[in-house]
């Protein structure tokens, strides 16, 4: 039996002598997200663990010390406030891809019935938010991934969004899925980190996360290209991406021979993020 104060004192002792940035934030994210402490539990840091609650601590601890993303550890995260089962064959869900869930539910949240396809899908966290917050949708996610698409579908059904969500195997480079509807609006997070600048990517992200979800070509623009190209949508409707630092304008220009009204969002750090247009 050990209580919560001693706990947190040995383990940011032993965490702060690694290289993990934030051990305190991911000691206390592991305490409330896999042991389902409060907030107040662990600021007063009186109530103990048992045996079990130890030993997941340990376990999940022993991976934070090894590198491991505390999402992975802790075995979720938040994004657009629901929690999404995440592992090492999806792409830790960000803040920054909520600005591209958050445009299309603002420019749709008062039409009817629409369409959605999510290329890239993993945790499914693009697809499910918007299928939760636009209760008029029908949502497919696709990804290369089966074990993504596992988990995709389990986060679904805890969400209670399996009944207007679909998700497949699917290899966007091979070509356009046929669907047994057209689409009114596609949307990825696709991999855009050129390849050259995977080897110098945080260990966390290089490391642990899915490099099937983060390896973009050359130029970082490879899925840009062929979504653009192959996308079939109905007329006058939306693709929305998530692009990576400086390469807004270049996303721009590939999506403008089949698409016009191009706009560029940006992000809380002022960056473009989002692009988006109408189908020609």
């Amino acid at each position: 039996m050990v209580k919560l104060k001693e706990l947190r004192k040995n383990a940011l002792k032993d965490l702060g002598a690694t290289t993990n940035d934030s051990p305190l934030a991911d000691i206390d994210y592991i305490l409330l997200n896999l042991l389902k402490f409060s907030r107040t539990d662990i600021l007063l840091g009186e109530k103990t663990l048992d045996c079990n609650q130890k030993k997941l601590f340990d376990e999940a601890f022993a991976q934070l010390k090894s590198g491991k993303p505390v999402q992975y550890t802790a075995g979720g995260c938040e994004f657009m406030s629901l929690w999404f089962e995440t592992n090492e064959s999806t792409l830790i869900p960000r803040a920054d891809t909520e600005i591209l869930v958050e445009l299309i539910i603002e420019k749709y949240k008062d039409t009817g019935e629409i369409n959605i396809l999510d290329i890239g899908t993993g945790t499914g966290c693009i697809a499910i938010s918007l299928a939760h917050f636009l209760p008029h949708s029908k949502v497919w996610g696709i990804d290369i991934s089966a074990e993504a698409i596992k988990t995709a579908k389990k986060n679904a059904k805890r969400l209670g969004a399996s009944d207007r969500c679909s998700f497949m195997e699917w290899d966007i480079l091979r070509g356009f899925p046929d669907l047994p509807q057209q689409m009114d609006i596609v949307v990825s997070n696709p991999p855009y980190i050129p390849d050259t600048d995977i080897a110098g990517l945080d260990k966390k992200v290089k490391e642990f996360e899915p490099l099937s979800a983060l390896a973009g070509g050359n130029d970082g623009l490879d899925f840009f290209r062929k979504i653009t190209e192959d996308v079939k949508l109905t007329k006058n409707g939306c693709l929305a991406f998530e692009v990576g630092i400086n390469q807004a304008m270049d996303v721009c220009d590939i999506m403008s021979e089949r698409f016009c009204h191009i706009e560029t969002k940006k992000d809380l750090s002022g960056i473009d993020r989002v692009v988006f247009g109408l189908f020609k």
